[in-house]
């Protein structure tokens, strides 16, 4: 296993090295076009150049719907920010192919045609970057703690009004819009340097992710970053209609369509779109991850732990199922960290349960039941004095409801549940049932599973328990308890 990993990640460190080599090649061909501008032909041909821009356009917008589409299934402005660079460069970059002279624009308009290009030019690099940059930025993380996802919907409405605003306006009123001073110096250089600028940042984050978790479309975006960088310079310095001015495109058109064709190459493998974008962006919700950046947690699950020594693992396992089966039924990554939290915590009301009743080898009597009972409200009562606890708190004191209402402590029914507490009763209900218990041995897994089909519905949520079964038939018999942490 080891040498079949090793072997992907030579072969994905190839296939980035091949790409910088492509990048040299045509920054070494661009130094020598414009080191000998007599051998730079001049190659104006209009129409062709509608459809250069045009092809980048369509690609960059195929971008940007692929990406939505995993921001909504995710629920983060992260993604969403990535989409929206995508799309206002195919909205911009589509102006400024209807642009060009001798094309759309003729009459009164054609004077001005040459500079809409070039203020559309410099804009369509200028205001993707901000946006790609922000996506690497607290800004991101600020959108997440403050707005709920739901608003986001309306940033790409307005984006793309705001798109069909400005090309209603290149086409109709194109003097005035020729009148912005972007297209011309000392304003598009500062609008070029600040664009490089803002993209090696993005670069630079994203080849950060790359060296660390070697996926595939993480070096595939990191090239992408650059190759628009170096479309921006090729912008600049080199000469309208030349072959040196004529590169920035082809830079740009092959920068969007090796990312959207390395995006669906991955999905046609099988891979779901939500988690190759989370595995770019380094979004997935890990466990692990809530226990090293939060001490509070760490703290209580260890508390915990300690004092029940025969459920050893059993709260991390929880969290880790309950997460795995979040993300099979396409719930957003805010409820995936949710679940996370609460499952490592749902049982911290067992710090106030004594240890002669938590330890004791065989079955428990009715007072001992009535006892072990409270531990959901102590649980709550623990969490609820944590602010930022107060949602898991909820959580964790309705884990043991169940969907017929005969479970505890209120005696919730159905939809009444937490959401989160449904699928975390699966979670316990299954490694409870594939871990050995002073009481008793571990089931084996296909008579788990029967329980659960028996339980579903009645005391367990059916669609959890579904998604639950489909990730154990999808994995296979690989161990009852530590395959959640391997996949």
């Amino acid at each position: 296993m080891a040498a079949v990993r090793s072997a992907r990640l030579l072969g994905n460190d190839r296939a980035l090295l091949a790409g910088l080599a492509g990048l040299a090649g045509a920054a070494s061909l661009f130094a020598w076009l414009l080191s000998h501008p007599g051998q730079d032909p001049v190659v104006r041909v209009p129409v062709e150049h509608f459809y250069i821009v045009s092809a980048a356009s369509l690609v960059a917008f195929g971008l940007a719907t692929l990406l939505a589409i995993a921001a909504v299934q995710i629920a983060q402005y992260r993604v969403l920010f990535l989409a929206l660079g995508f799309m206002a460069m195919g909205g911009i970059f589509a102006v400024h192919g209807l642009a060009t002279p001798g094309l759309l624009l003729g009459g009164e308009s054609a004077p001005y045609a040459g500079a809409v290009v070039g203020v559309s030019a410099y804009l369509a690099l200028f205001i993707p970057s901000l946006l790609f940059a922000a996506s690497y930025t607290p800004i991101t993380a600020a959108f997440e703690r403050r707005l709920p996802f739901s608003p986001a919907g309306w940033l790409i409405v307005a984006l793309a009004t705001v798109l069909a605003i400005y090309a209603l306006i290149a086409l109709v009123s194109t003097e005035l819009l020729a009148s912005l001073p972007f297209g011309v110096k000392p304003y598009s250089t500062g609008m070029a340097l600040a664009t490089l600028a803002l993209l090696g940042f993005a670069a630079f984050r994203q080849g950060s992710a790359y060296l660390t978790a070697r996926v595939p479309m993480q070096g595939i975006l990191f090239l992408c970053f650059l190759l628009l960088a170096e479309a921006q310079v090729q912008m600049v310095l080199g000469q309208v209609w030349t072959m040196a001015w004529w590169q920035y495109h082809v830079s740009m058109l092959v920068a969007v369509t090796v990312a959207f064709s390395a995006l669906n190459v991955q999905r046609a493998r099988g891979q779901s779109l939500r988690n190759i974008v989370e595995a770019t962006l380094e979004l997935e919700v890990r466990v692990g991850a809530e226990l090293q950046h939060v001490d509070t947690i760490a703290a209580l699950a260890a508390a915990v732990e300690a004092r029940d020594e025969n459920t050893e693992g059993h709260n991390i396992r929880v969290a880790e199922i309950a997460v795995a089966i979040g993300r099979e039924m396409e719930l957003p990554n805010q409820v995936l960290r949710v679940l996370a939290r609460a499952g490592l915590l749902h049982d911290v009301g067992k710090i106030g349960i004594p240890d002669s009743i938590l330890s004791k080898p065989g079955p428990l009597d009715a007072a001992e039941w009535t006892i072990i009972k409270r531990h959901p409200e102590m649980g709550h009562k623990i969490l609820a004095r944590v602010a930022d606890f107060r949602r898991e708190s909820e959580i964790v004191n309705a884990h043991h409801e169940r969907m017929d209402g005969t479970g505890y402590p209120k005696g919730l029914r159905g939809e009444a549940i937490p959401l989160e507490s449904r699928i975390i009763a699966v979670a316990d209900t299954y490694d409870v049932l594939v871990s050995d218990r002073p009481y008793r041995k571990a089931f084996d897994r296909d008579r788990a599973i029967q329980v659960l089909r028996e339980e579903s519905d009645t005391h367990l949520y059916r669609p959890a328990v579904e998604a639950l079964l489909r990730l154990l038939n999808r994995r296979g018999d690989r161990g009852s308890l530590g395959f959640f942490q391997a996949a």
